[in-house]
């Protein structure tokens, strides 16, 4: 016995444009399961990126600038990466829920792997290993998204975005793509391919004498 066909309530045809976009609702579910399958990395790798800055367990907890020599500190810095599972998560969901339902647009969002690395190694550093502390970096950010969001607001988000060339973008893309692989290959991750480099700052790992 077949199952009776889904029939697209009105609205929702009529709200998301399937019909004139030659799209259905199975086709959506199914591309949206694989845009998540292919983002959900970001949940750990945003977390752990983020956590190597210490965040605020730096200044509570650190002894001599150092979170290795307090096991307050490293308590509390895999707590705050436990915590920025969680953020990452709903940050994301938020923004796709909003680019869906409010702006009616199939793109997914969520926090940018090149600018939380340049935060937590170049801004705030490993561990605050840098000058700027992790509270100013973080209201920093806060302003900024206030401003992304006048200027998207204003359109001219649209217009910097087609003046960058379509060259840049792809390369931007493999660079991430690029980056992320660097991580996941580290000794961190328990696979140590790669491992840090006097003279060259990276090489290939080795098995251990």
């Amino acid at each position: 016995m077949m199952m009776p066909a889904f029939k697209t309530p009105a609205f929702v045809d009529r709200y998301f444009k399937l019909t004139k976009r030659g799209t259905t609702v199975g086709t959506e579910i199914r591309a949206g399961l694989a845009t998540f399958m292919t983002m959900c990395y970001i949940l750990t790798v945003n977390a752990r990126l983020l956590s190597e800055s210490g965040g605020p367990c730096i200044k509570d907890y650190a002894v001599d600038g150092n979170c290795f020599g307090s096991a307050d500190c490293m308590a509390c810095v895999e707590d705050f990466r436990r915590q920025l599972i969680t953020v990452t998560a709903i940050s994301a969901a938020l923004g796709c829920f909003f680019m869906g339902v409010g702006a009616n647009l199939p793109f997914a969002l969520a926090p940018g792997m090149g600018i939380n690395a340049y935060f937590a190694y170049n801004v705030v550093g490993f561990h605050g290993s840098r000058d700027i502390e992790w509270r100013t970096a973080t209201t920093a950010i806060f302003l900024e998204g206030l401003i992304f969001v006048g200027i998207s607001l204003a359109g001219l988000r649209t217009k910097v975005a087609k003046l960058i060339p379509e060259p840049v973008k792809i390369a931007a893309s493999g660079g991430i793509g690029l980056f992320l692989a660097h991580l996941g290959f580290q000794t961190a991750e328990g696979i140590g391919l790669v491992v840090t480099d006097i003279a060259t700052g990276l090489t290939l790992g080795g098995c251990p004498p």
